[in-house]
């Protein structure tokens, strides 16, 4: 098997040869990155709210095998319902044409919780009459406020071997846990990891840090709330200084008075 490498110099003509070449190095490339990782956002899709609009970043995602890309921010109007709202991304497929298969991406509000298939969760929000959408944080409980917050707790990320919480949970569980006095080494390292990684934090070392973290043996995948949960309880203990003891019981110390 060879690779070709067009050398783009003045007066060179491209054949057919080498433009197949440069087609295929880069779906190559991007699907070969990603394929370990499951269905979901993988990189971006940065949440903000400007005025009445909810504004999506670029990013990427996977959808079965194939990594789709989010070239361009989108605006999504949004209006006060009294009642929670998702905001999903859906992938369609289209083969009607002979030249080509399109992956067509839409971003929407709907009152529906239930996701196809095809559709994954970006963020949800309740929304009060006369209330202000607000994206930032007080501190970590905050994340899970449940009136005129955007919550992204449950939005569907892909991490490398499953599904994963959102960066933006995990680097700001980061933030608070190096300025913490309680904290020890092993939490410092861990912060350092979700501060490093481009995307989301893999599963498996996000569970091993928390079963090792709380002292507890969780060996089969949490769902998100459960995940953010165990996280905020890490955070409390370390900003009042309590670590729970993860080996085995001690015993109490006693004072015998005569």
């Amino acid at each position: 098997m060879q690779n070709l490498y067009p050398l783009f110099e003045r007066n060179r003509i491209l054949k057919k040869e080498l433009l197949w070449s440069l087609r295929d190095y880069s779906f190559a490339h991007i699907q070969l990155e990603y394929q370990e990782y499951e269905q979901g956002i993988l990189r971006g899709c940065n949440l903000r709210v400007e005025e009445k609009e909810l504004v999506v970043g670029k990013g990427i995602l996977k959808f079965k095998e194939f990594v789709c890309l989010l070239t361009e921010e989108q605006r999504i109007p949004y209006t006060s319902m009294d009642q929670i709202q998702y905001l999903k991304i859906s992938v369609d497929i289209d083969k009607n044409s002979q030249d080509y298969i399109a992956y067509q991406m839409k971003i929407f509000l709907t009152i529906m919780e239930e996701k196809k298939g095809n559709e994954f969760e970006l963020c949800r929000f309740h929304l009060r009459n006369g209330a202000k959408l607000r994206d930032s944080y007080k501190d970590f409980t905050d994340m899970e406020t449940e009136y005129d917050t955007v919550n992204l707790i449950y939005s569907d990320w892909a991490g490398l071997g499953g599904k994963t919480m959102n960066p933006v949970i995990t680097r700001y569980f980061a933030k608070l846990l190096l300025e913490s006095e309680g904290s020890d080494l092993e939490d410092r390292a861990f912060a350092y990891l979700c501060l490093s990684k481009s995307g989301a934090i893999p599963i498996k070392p996000l569970m091993s840090y928390i079963n090792r973290r709380s002292g507890r043996i969780m060996e089969e995948k949490l769902n998100n709330l459960l995940l953010y949960q165990y996280l905020n309880q890490i955070i409390n203990e370390s900003q009042k200084g309590v670590k729970q003891d993860t080996g085995s019981k001690k015993e109490r110390r006693k004072i015998l008075v005569d």
